[in-house]
């Protein structure tokens, strides 16, 4: 016979189980996935430009082509604090990943951008999972933020804002 916490906690874990499946988790990596209605090689194409990752990134962190075709990610923190870290790109078979170390770091950081169809020829679904030496970048909602402000720029050309403008259009 079980005792009580037995079945709680084969609730725990079911529950636990499906909330995963439904935000669409992998192995229980934070995510997020977004629609963009472009060709998945030109999705891939805009992920690939450092420019494109500043741009998306806006006052979150800045990334500059490094030495040998690294990525170089930089974050200011409070104060004149300038957190950094170097990444390479990998090619996967469904995307890509940036992954590198920061230095004095144990562990290592990677983005990863997964690329799939999105149902009736609607675009490409972007999948966005980080793990970065900050754990709020690039994770929930700031995954949300890249995602949402990427989709915008290659559907539209411009970046949604709610920054003073005197002519009321949006800007980049």
């Amino acid at each position: 016979m079980h005792s009580v916490d037995h079945y709680v906690d084969k609730a725990k874990s079911q529950v636990s189980e499906l909330v995963g499946k439904l935000v669409g988790g992998s192995g229980g990596e934070p995510g997020q996935t977004l629609t963009i209605t472009r060709p998945r090689a030109q999705v891939a194409l805009f992920f690939r430009d450092p420019a494109n990752w500043s741009r998306v990134l806006g006052d979150l962190a800045e990334v500059r082509p490094g030495p040998e075709g690294s990525y170089e990610w930089s974050v200011r923190r409070s104060g004149a604090e300038t957190l950094s870290w170097n990444t390479e790109l990998v090619d996967d078979e469904n995307g890509m990943r940036f992954v590198g170390t920061r230095s004095g770091d144990s562990g290592p950081m990677w983005i990863r951008l997964e690329f799939s169809d999105a149902p009736n020829d609607l675009g490409t679904e972007v999948r966005l999972a980080a793990h970065t030496p900050l754990p709020d970048l690039l994770t929930g909602a700031a995954a949300f933020t890249v995602l949402y402000r990427a989709r915008a720029l290659l559907q539209t050309g411009e970046i949604p804002t709610l920054a003073h403008n005197p002519s009321a259009r949006t800007t980049a």
